[in-house]
């Protein structure tokens, strides 16, 4: 059995260890790998447990369309074989080709490409062509993802698709700290499949553990979600910005970003941390600005007696915007339309993420209470309180669609999430629909109590706990010992046999 993995970033330990673990235990004996970022393959290069063969490395196969003519017919045959129904959701996808956007750039994501159409035709010809040849000569059983977002992702995947190779991914059903391993990226397929077993065949024995955790959630407000657990520990306070031992953390990341910058310049690469160090010293300075300014003038309390919609924007950029709501991901554009959709009388509130606190433009926020009926609510109310009073809540992807479906309130998404399969769920594709669909949400809806415990017991079920954010720096002898890195290996294991 051959498997193919994904080495990118600081995900290249995790992937290789996973790697170990399904040749020492479960009889996957070769392996071959597409490779992001030099550090991911400084890192390969430097192990002899494992030979992959063959490898492709994203940065190097970029290069190379210097070298290359436009091959229209090629492309054209690979438009119509692999993708549904265009290639530009590929390119659309990958914010550094489209955006511009490197590592540690938060922003408000635009169009803005790197590149004129026929460079970026090449860039994409380049890629595919590599990748083609590598999975039918090579002819792995799977490929294993740990995040799909750029333009070599998505040929891998649909390629594999096509070829039928398994593909999974992994993915977050955002409880706690378990961890879903999906043959699609943009639901969990597991959990689907067994959800709709349970609704055909009854209770299962984690019947009183999903009613536990819902309890739990509606007493608490949180779903113990293992990254916003660390993001309080991590996030910086204002008053703490100053602090000598923030100034040394700073400089210290100030001299790898411009050994990166020196080192990487050249290159085309994901996930380094190679951004200029002057301009990374200009969007912190703007943040510390966007900060002392604030937003509180533009801002409303909640009146929760009134009646309200609730927007929560989302983290940009990320993959819950452009590759699962590729049309939606302008969301003052998405907000306006939501509040044209309510009845007259109500007010859409929107809040911000907590972790886009400083980073968009004050000028963005300007734009939303320009809105009649928009409440922009302050960073001091809890999300919670808003969606246990809200009479429904829009959401692109975010996990606070999930919140409002444990707490049992009507959701509308713009894009692709496993709670979609929930009966208090609908997803809108047509947007001139989106005023029926309001009204019939917040007049017609009844919560299947029934339904969502089964639900959470289908997640339960097809997920494992995996606490892999706190390995993230680890070094490698600790991560391959993780019981995560075997649970995974194991129910990769598991699916092939399926």
């Amino acid at each position: 059995m051959k498997g193919c993995i994904v080495l990118q970033n600081q995900y290249a330990k995790f992937g290789h260890a996973i790697a170990l673990e399904l040749k020492k235990k479960h009889g996957v004996s070769k392996f071959c790998a597409y490779i992001f970022s030099p550090g991911a393959k400084e890192f390969i290069q430097s192990q002899d447990d494992i030979k992959y063969d063959p490898v492709l490395v994203d940065h190097e196969l970029h290069e190379n369309y210097k070298k290359e003519d436009i091959d229209l017919e090629y492309i054209r045959r690979f438009e119509d074989e692999y993708s549904e129904p265009h290639l530009w959701s590929y390119l659309y996808t990958d914010r550094k080709l489209m955006m511009s956007i490197g590592p540690k750039e938060e922003t408000t994501a635009e169009i803005d490409p790197m590149h004129d159409h026929e460079t970026l035709l090449l860039i994409f010809q380049v890629r595919a062509k590599s990748i083609e040849k590598m999975l039918k000569e090579s002819k792995p059983d799977f490929i294993i993802f740990f995040a799909i977002g750029t333009l070599g992702h998505l040929i891998i995947y649909h390629v594999a698709k096509k070829l039928g190779i398994k593909t999974y991914n992994v993915d977050y059903p955002r409880i706690g700290s378990q961890v879903c391993i999906s043959e699609n990226y943009n639901t969990l397929t597991g959990v689907i499949k067994k959800f709709e077993q349970l609704k055909n065949e009854g209770d299962s024995k984690l019947k009183e553990e999903a009613i536990e955790f819902i309890d739990n959630y509606k007493k608490t407000g949180s779903l113990q979600l293992e990254y916003h657990e660390l993001n309080k520990k991590i996030q910086p306070k204002l008053h703490n910005l100053f602090k000598i031992k923030n100034i040394i953390r700073s400089i210290k990341y100030l001299k790898i970003l411009y050994s990166n910058y020196s080192k990487n310049k050249i290159f085309f690469t994901y996930g380094e941390t190679d951004q200029n160090p002057l301009l990374f010293i200009l969007y912190q300075l703007k943040r510390k600005y966007r900060g002392i300014k604030g937003i509180s003038k533009l801002c409303s309390k909640p009146n929760y007696n009134e009646d309200y919609v609730f927007f929560p924007l989302h983290y940009e950029p990320e993959l819950a915007l452009l590759l699962l709501s590729p049309f939606y991901f302008d969301q003052i554009a998405l907000i306006r339309q939501i509040a044209r959709s309510l009845p007259l009388h109500y007010k859409l509130y929107v809040n911000e993420h907590p972790s886009m606190k400083n980073k968009r433009p004050i000028s963005f926020y300007k734009e939303l209470t320009k809105i009649p009926n928009v409440k922009l609510i302050g960073f001091g109310t809890k999300s919670h309180e808003i969606v246990k009073n809200a009479k429904l809540v829009t959401t692109i992807t975010g996990t606070l669609g999930w919140e409002a479906c444990l707490l049992g309130k009507p959701v509308i998404t713009f894009g692709e999430v496993f709670f979609n399969n929930l009966s208090s769920v609908i997803r809108i594709k047509n947007i001139e629909n989106l005023p029926t669909i309001v009204k019939q949400q917040l007049n017609e809806f009844v919560y299947d109590k029934k339904e969502m415990i089964k639900f959470v017991e289908a997640v339960l079920d097809d997920s494992f706990e995996f606490k892999h954010f706190k390995l993230w720096y680890e070094d490698f002898e600790k991560v391959k010992n993780d019981q995560g890195i075997k649970d995974f290996a194991a129910l990769v294991y598991q699916k092939l046999q399926e």
